[in-house]
């Protein structure tokens, strides 16, 4: 159950000066306090989007808020709210969103760059993760046993799971084939580049 929402929290609280209380003339009584609201995912701010204020008078109690703040507030209320920022943590979630975009980003071109070496200089042990095509749900492995000049010697994997990091679940001896097929790196390429070679594992790095 994802728990999401939106909470408050109070920013600051000034005296409205030279403006008398418009229920019960008291003078310099008159004071805003601001709040944030701010939605959140599992407790954790993710922004800010209203910054609501609150005028009331110290003596009589009355407070005014939204559109029924009075017209000799406003001005200072307006002027409050420019002057003063939204919390930085507010933001906290989106900056843990981002950070996770950014890492996840550097690390798949890494991921990528690492499959195109391996690709390009294979050795036996290397395994790759295919499937059929892109719609395809199911994925399996391919072994190399042997890598000489321009070809490969791989055994396939004769199971499949719906989980495109299979190697976990699939990479036991027992599980593959016992008879090995050849592949060129041109074929390596080609099913890389149709989305049939999706991944590239080198265990012993």
């Amino acid at each position: 159950m994802i728990v999401y929402g939106y909470r408050g929290s109070h920013l600051r609280t000034e005296p409205i000066p030279g403006v008398i209380c418009p229920h019960c003339a008291a003078p310099e009584a008159l004071q805003v306090s601001l709040y944030c609201r701010y939605a959140y995912v599992y407790w954790i701010p993710l922004f800010p989007f209203a910054k609501p204020a609150v005028a009331g008078c110290v003596r009589c109690r009355l407070t005014w808020e939204g559109k029924a703040l009075p017209a000799e507030v406003r001005s200072s209320v307006r002027s409050t709210k420019k002057q003063t920022r939204l919390p930085l943590w507010n933001w906290t979630g989106t900056g843990l969103l981002l950070l996770a975009l950014a890492w996840g980003a550097v690390d798949s071109t890494r991921d990528d760059r690492a499959n195109a070496a391996y690709l390009a200089a294979p050795r036996a042990g290397d395994i790759y993760t295919v499937h059929e095509n892109d719609s395809a749900p199911n994925y399996s492995l391919l072994k190399v046993v042997s890598a000489r000049g321009n070809g490969v010697q791989v055994v396939a994997n004769e199971f499949q799971i719906d989980n495109n990091h299979p190697i976990d679940a699939l990479n036991a001896p027992a599980k593959y084939s016992k008879e090995p097929f050849t592949l060129t790196k041109f074929d390596l390429q080609i099913m890389k580049n149709k989305g049939q070679l999706t991944d590239v594992d080198r265990l012993e790095e």
